[in-house]
C-alpha cells in the first residue's frame, strides 16, 4: 500500500488543510493504538486526553479543536475517518485466489459469471448462478438453483438453500446460513409433525448479514431482507418476517415468524421479537427488550416487556425505589390502625 500525502488525504475527504502538506502517511489507527506514520481523528471528547499522548503524524478533527499535529480539518470527523479507512484498506477480493479451485465442486449446469472466485472445498449446484466478480470462499455451499448477485462476498462454510435468491453486492460473513427450514410443526395426538417449509428467502442488494446468523426459509412465499439492511452475528430471523431497507438489527436478536419489520429500524442487541406484529419505520428497540405488540413508526422502545422508552424509564427509576415506598406505605399502614384505634375503623369527614 502506498502513502499518501496529506494534502491528497484533505482532497479525498473535502477537508481543510492544516499543517505540512507534504506529510507521508502510510495507515490509519486510532487515537490510542496509533503509531508514526498514522492518520486518527477526534470526534469525542471524551478522547481528548489521548491528544496529548498520541504518536500518530496527523489528525483529522473539527476546526474548533487545538492542536499542534497537522490536521484535515472537517465537519465530521468520524465519517471522514471511515473514508480513509476505506482509501488504506485493500478490496477484500484481494485476499482470495483468482479463477475456480481444482478442489471445488461446480454443477456443470451452474453459471458463474465473469471473474467469479471459488475457493477449494465449496459446491456450487445445480442451475445456480453467481453474478461477475462475485467470492465463493471456502467451503461454501450452494445447493440447487441459487441466484448469487454480482459483487458478492460469501466467506467460508456459508450455506445457502435450494432457491434462495441473493442479491448484488451481498456479503454472507462465516457460518451464515441463508434458507434453514423454518421452525414449523403441528401438534396431533401427542406428537409433533412437520410443516414442509416450501418457500424461500429473498436478498436484497447492500445487504451485510454477520457471522452464524441464520435466516429461514418461509413456509410459503417470501421471507425477506430488503436493500441495504445490515444484520449482526448470531441474529436468528424466523420464516416469513419481512425486514425493511435499511434497518439495523445487532447481535442476538431474535426475531419470530411472519413480523414486518419497517424501513429504517435499528434493534440493540438481544432484542427479542414475538410473531405476527410490525414494528414501523424508524423505531429503536433498546437492548435486551421484549417486542410483544407492534411498535408505531418513529418511536423508541425499551424495556421488558417493551414499551415507549419515556414510560419505560420512569418505570425503572420507580423500581429503584420500591424499597423506600414499601416502608413508606408500611409507615402509613401503621398510621392508620393507630387512627383507627382511637377514632374508629372508620373516620368520618368533619361537618
Amino acid at each position: 500500500m502506498r502513502a499518501w500525502k496529506l494534502a491528497e488525504l484533505a482532497g479525498e475527504m473535502g477537508g481543510r488543510l492544516d499543517g505540512a502538506a507534504d506529510l507521508d502517511i502510510r495507515g490509519v489507527a486510532g487515537i490510542r493504538e496509533a503509531e508514526e506514520g498514522d492518520l486518527t481523528f477526534l470526534a469525542d471528547k471524551r478522547y481528548l486526553p489521548y491528544l496529548e499522548t498520541t504518536r500518530a503524524s496527523a489528525i483529522i478533527c473539527r476546526d474548533d479543536l487545538e492542536t499542534s499535529l497537522p490536521a484535515i480539518r472537517v465537519a465530521d470527523p468520524h465519517l471522514a475517518f471511515l473514508r480513509a479507512i476505506e482509501i488504506f484498506s485493500q478490496p477484500p477480493q484481494h485476499f482470495f485466489p483468482e479463477g475456480i479451485s481444482e478442489a471445488a465442486h461446480v454443477d456443470p449446469t451452474a453459471r458463474l459469471g465473469k471473474d467469479v472466485r471459488v475457493g477449494p472445498g465449496s459446491v456450487i449446484g445445480p442451475d445456480c448462478v453467481v453474478g461477475d466478480a462475485s467470492v465463493i470462499a471456502a467451503g461454501v455451499v450452494l445447493m440447487p438453483r441459487v441466484k448469487v448477485g454480482r459483487d458478492c462476498i460469501l466467506y467460508p462454510n456459508v450455506v445457502v438453500r435450494e432457491e434462495c435468491e441473493i442479491g448484488d453486492r451481498v456479503i454472507l460473513h462465516a457460518g451464515a446460513v441463508i434458507g434453514s427450514d423454518g421452525f414449523g410443526f403441528a401438534k396431533k395426538e401427542g406428537h409433533y409433525h412437520k410443516i414442509p417449509q416450501i418457500g424461500r428467502v429473498v436478498i436484497g442488494s447492500d445487504v451485510e448479514i454477520g457471522a452464524n446468523t441464520c435466516i429461514d426459509r418461509a413456509t410459503t412465499g417470501l421471507t425477506l431482507i430488503a436493500h441495504g439492511t445490515k444484520l449482526d452475528n448470531l441474529v436468528q430471523i424466523a420464516h416469513n418476517v419481512r425486514i425493511g431497507e435499511h434497518t439495523v438489527i445487532s447481535a442476538q436478536t431474535g426475531i419470530s415468524g411472519s413480523t414486518e419489520v419497517g424501513d429504517d429500524v435499528m434493534m440493540a442487541g438481544q432484542v427479542g421479537v414475538v410473531g405476527h406484529i410490525r414494528i414501523g419505520d424508524g423505531a429503536q428497540i433498546g437492548a435486551q427488550s421484549g417486542i410483544s405488540k407492534n411498535v408505531p413508526a418513529g418511536e423508541a422502545w425499551f424495556g421488558y416487556p417493551a414499551r415507549n422508552s419515556l414510560e419505560a424509564k420512569r418505570l425503572i427509576v420507580h423500581y429503584g425505589r420500591l424499597e423506600r415506598y414499601a416502608a413508606e406505605i408500611a409507615e402509613l399502614k401503621s398510621r392508620l390502625e393507630a387512627l383507627e384505634r382511637t377514632y374508629g375503623a372508620t373516620p368520618t369527614e368533619n361537618p
